[in-house]
């Protein structure tokens, strides 16, 4: 008999040890890869620390996000397609990146379009008709957004002097960030030249361009600064970024993880909003404090690079159809 009990014991065991293997699995943790171009000491990268601790924080631990920061996977540029493929889950990208083939993506880089963060948190509201064309724009691409993540208004760098008239633009080679803002330099008589936001220094540098392009916070945290002395207030545009997810895998998520990734993504949104206009003013003053000449536009000044740029839209709205037009609608109904 006592080989039988062994026997029993031993079936008892390994049945147990089966369950306890399938409830593991059933309740394994679930992992999302995500990719930044920046440190996650800077605002777009510290804005996705903000989601995955709120994520993980949410879901008990049963969800986490593992963060490759400063490029190291990805350049900005590539983002779009490794998401929708696949190869990383989850991704951070100015909503420009999407321009090449959805022109109307670029409505963030057609100048003068978001005179306030007002307008702009109009826009962002998820329930209004501006964020609701645009996420479903974006969400045709195999990508789905999960939040947009406000940088600040874009300035103008140059060497020696500063930029206040759109005449001294001409044949000037200009950082584009996209289709958009190239249309915004063409407008007022540049040349356009897309750099990626992480080349920009080098460009710089190395004079592969004469003007630069960039928000008031970068050119403190990418110290462009010490390669471009001059920057010009124009807040001509908008360096939003937005946080994309693959879109099959979202779609395999339980409605829990579901629930549990989309309030992260919000508690993230609202954060950095928050807090956006503040760090762009600080770095603003930290600028002027003896790091480069920082020029304000007289509203003289800023009527004639308003009237410069006006075609550009108009290039916008014929290179974005339908959506494009309802877009610019939308947000000019916000003003």
């Amino acid at each position: 008999m006592k080989p039988q009990k062994s026997t029993l014991f031993t079936a008892v065991l390994l049945a147990s040890t089966a369950f306890v293997a399938t409830s593991g699995t059933a309740m394994a943790e679930r992992t999302l890869r995500a990719t930044v171009q920046v440190a996650t000491n800077h605002p777009i990268g510290a804005n996705l620390v903000t989601f995955k601790d709120a994520l993980e924080e949410l879901s008990g631990g049963e969800m986490n996000v593992e963060i490759y920061d400063s490029a190291q996977l990805y350049k900005g540029s590539q983002v779009p397609k490794a998401v929708a493929s696949g190869a990383i889950d989850m991704g951070v990208v100015l909503a420009d990146e999407y321009s090449g083939t959805i022109p109307a993506a670029g409505i963030f880089s057609v100048p003068f379009l978001f005179p306030t963060y007002e307008v702009l948190a109009k826009a962002a509201d998820p329930e209004g008709a501006f964020r609701q064309t645009f996420d479903a724009m974006i969400g045709e691409t195999g990508t789905k957004v999960l939040w947009w993540q406000d940088y600040g208004p874009v300035q103008l760098l140059s060497k020696d002097k500063p930029l206040t008239e759109p005449s001294q633009m001409n044949g000037l080679l200009v950082r584009a960030m996209g289709k958009p803002s190239g249309d915004f330099i063409d407008a007022v008589g540049g040349t356009p030249v897309v750099i990626g936001g992480s080349e920009q220094f080098m460009a710089y540098q190395r004079g592969t361009v004469d003007v630069g392009m960039s928000g008031t916070t970068a050119v403190q945290s990418r110290s462009l600064y010490e390669v471009m002395d001059n920057v010009t207030m124009t807040n001509h545009s908008l360096a939003e970024f937005i946080v994309v997810i693959n879109n099959d895998l979202f779609e395999d998520l339980s409605d829990q993880e579901k629930e549990w990734v989309t309030k992260a993504a919000m508690t993230a949104e609202q954060d950095l909003r928050e807090k956006t206009e503040e760090n762009n003013v600080a770095s603003q003053e930290w600028l002027a404090d003896g790091k480069a000449t920082v020029t304000e536009l007289t509203p003289e000044q800023l009527a004639a690079w308003q009237e410069a740029a006006a075609p550009a839209v108009d290039v916008f709205v014929h290179d974005g159809g339908e959506t494009a037009r309802n877009l610019v609608d939308a947000v000019q109904a916000l003003r």
